[in-house]
Parts: structure tokens; sequence; C-alpha cells
């Protein structure tokens, strides 16, 4: 490998930072990929009416999600390395950990507030009618 232009507290820093958005992407691409299969396991069973077929739309935003998951996996494997090389005791372990809980965990509150507030925007336009 060539040199190095960044310092080994840089590195740790993109460590735990491509950690926090790999923990961010994880939980759309699980969800798109369950939407997919819940359309494909549905496609199966015609109803009364038409038989519903999987939507390519849900497709391609399962691949990009994936496509995205795994282009920061393979960035945070190369940081992870090349902070390996510059510190040999480096606890990368505990830093991705904890950058995967954060962003997991953001992306979940996330979830959750514009959830409520599709909900409450909802209630709101039903009470004015």
């Amino acid at each position: 490998m060539g040199d190095l232009l960044t310092t080994p507290d840089e590195l740790e820093l993109a460590v735990s930072g491509l950690a926090g958005i790999l923990g961010a992407l994880m939980l759309p691409t699980v969800s798109a990929w369950l939407r997919v299969l819940f359309g494909w396991l549905e496609s199966g069973y015609a109803a009364l009416g038409r038989n519903p077929r999987l939507s390519g739309r849900w497709t391609a935003v399962a691949v990009a999600m994936s496509v995205a998951c795994l282009f920061t996996l393979f960035c945070l494997g190369r940081a992870a390395s090349d902070l390996r090389e510059l510190r040999v005791e480096s606890p990368i372990f505990a830093t991705i950990a904890l950058g995967l809980v954060v962003g997991f965990i953001g992306c979940a509150g996330y979830t959750i507030a514009y959830r409520m507030f599709r909900r409450d925007l909802n209630r709101r336009r039903q009470l004015l009618r």
C-alpha cells in the first residue's frame, strides 16, 4: 500500500463515522428486502381480484440500499485495515460496534418520529373534513 495521508485520529473518526452510516443504512435495507419478500409471498395467492405482482420499484429500492450498504461496508473495511496498520493494538471492534449501535438507534428514532408525525398529520386532516 502507499503512504497514508491521514492521521490515526482521523482514521479512527472515519471508522466510527462509517460504522454509524452503516448502522443507519441497515434498518431501511432490511425493511426494503422484507417488503420485497412479503410482496413476493403475497403474489402467489390470488384473491378475489387480480393477482398482485411483485413491484419493480420495491426491488430497485432494495437493490440500491444493498449497494449503498456494501459500499459503506467496503469503505469501513479499508479504513479499519489502514487504522490497524498504523496502530497495531487499536480497539477497532468497540469503535465499530458503538458506531453501528448509534447509527441504528438514530435511524430507528428518526423512523418513529416520522411515523408519529404522519399519524398526527393524517389525524388533523380528518378533523378538518
